[in-house]
C-alpha cells in the first residue's frame, strides 16, 4: 500500500484554509478509498513540522489544543535518502519511528506551498506528487507575473498596473495618480497570496487608497486592474500530464453586486450558494 504524505498549514496568511483543505477535503477522501496509507503533515506558522494521526482532527486546530499539541510534541524530522522519509522521536528508550513518503499531496495555500516552494522541494528529493509542478505554481501564483505572461501572447486581460509595496508607503498619491489611465470600478489584490486574502474593489480615489494600504500589508507586490463588466467566474480543474481530462465546469453562485471574496469562498459555501450566493448570473468580478 502507498503512502500518501499531505502537507498543510505552512507560513502563510492562508494558514487556516490549508487545514481545512486538508482536513474535510483531502486526508478524509483518500482514508475513504482505503488504498493508501494516510500521513498527515502539518506546518506550524513557525515554519516547525509535525507529523502524526491526531493532526488528522479538526477539532485539534478549532479547539486550540494544536498549540499545546506543540508544545509537548517533538517537530518531525526529514530524511532526504534518494527520496524523502518522515522522522519522529518515539519517547525514552524507544526507536525514533520512521515513514517513507510515496507521494506527496500539498493542500498548501499561498506563500511557501501553493507558490513552487513546496514542489521545489519534493522535485530536488525525487518525490512525485499531486497538483502543478514548481514552474506552473510560481507563474499562477504571481498575479502580475500571469498576467504579463498572458498579455505577451495576446490573450485578452483586463488593463492593468503593477506596484511595489515601497510605492505605496512613500508615495500613496502618486500610486493612486498613476491609476488615473485605469477606469472604476478597480480591484486590488496582493500579487501573491489567493484565498481573496487582502483583496478589495474601489470604485473612487478614497477606495483605492484605503486598498492599496490593505494589499500592501499582505504583499511586496500590488496589482490593480479594471474590473470585467458582466463577468462570468467558472472553475474548471484539470487533472492528468500527457493526456489531459478536465473535471466538471463549476460556476461559483454571487450576487451581482458581490465579488467573490473569503466569505464567499469558505464562510458562505462559496459556488453552494451560502451566505452571499443566492443565483446571480455575474461572476466574481461582475458588476451591474
Amino acid at each position: 500500500m502507498k503512502t500518501v504524505a499531505v502537507f498543510f498549514g505552512g507560513r502563510s496568511a492562508e494558514h487556516d484554509v490549508s487545514i481545512v483543505t486538508a482536513l474535510a477535503t483531502v486526508i478524509k477522501p483518500l482514508e475513504l478509498s482505503k488504498k493508501y496509507r494516510v500521513e498527515a503533515v502539518y506546518i506550524a506558522k513557525n515554519g516547525a513540522w509535525f507529523w502524526g494521526d491526531k493532526l488528522k482532527d479538526i477539532t485539534l486546530f478549532t479547539s486550540g489544543r494544536i498549540d499545546a499539541y506543540m508544545q509537548r510534541t517533538q517537530p518531525a524530522g526529514i530524511r532526504f535518502d534518494g527520496g524523502m522519509t518522515l522522522t519522529r522521536a518515539a519517547g525514552l528508550g524507544r526507536r525514533t519511528q520512521t515513514c517513507r513518503v510515496d507521494i506527496a499531496f500539498p493542500a498548501m495555500h499561498g506563500t511557501y506551498g501553493e507558490d513552487g516552494a513546496l514542489m521545489g522541494l519534493l522535485d530536488m528529493a525525487g518525490v512525485p506528487y499531486a497538483g502543478c509542478d514548481m514552474s506552473a505554481s510560481v507563474l499562477a501564483m504571481d498575479k502580475a507575473f500571469a498576467k504579463q505572461a498572458v498579455e505577451a501572447h495576446g490573450i485578452l486581460t483586463p488593463a492593468f498596473n503593477v506596484f511595489e509595496r515601497r510605492a505605496v508607503e512613500n508615495d500613496l498619491a502618486g500610486v493612486v495618480k498613476a491609476c488615473k489611465t485605469l477606469s472604476y470600478p478597480l480591484f486590488i489584490k496582493p500579487a501573491h497570496l489567493g484565498s481573496s486574502i487582502g483583496i478589495s474593489r474601489a470604485k473612487n480615489d478614497t477606495e483605492l487608497r484605503n486598498g492599496l494600504e490593505v494589499a500592501a500589508r499582505y504583499d511586496r507586490t500590488i496589482i490593480v486592474e479594471e474590473a470585467v463588466k458582466n463577468l462570468i467566474e467558472v472553475t474548471l480543474p484539470i487533472v492528468g500530464n500527457d493526456e489531459l481530462m478536465p473535471a466538471y465546469l463549476e460556476q461559483p453562485m454571487v450576487h451581482a453586486d458581490d465579488f467573490f471574496d473569503f466569505d464567499t469562498k469558505y464562510m458562505g459555501q462559496g459556488g453552494k450558494g451560502g451566505k452571499k450566493g443566492g443565483g446571480g448570473k455575474q461572476g466574481a468580478q461582475g458588476y451591474s
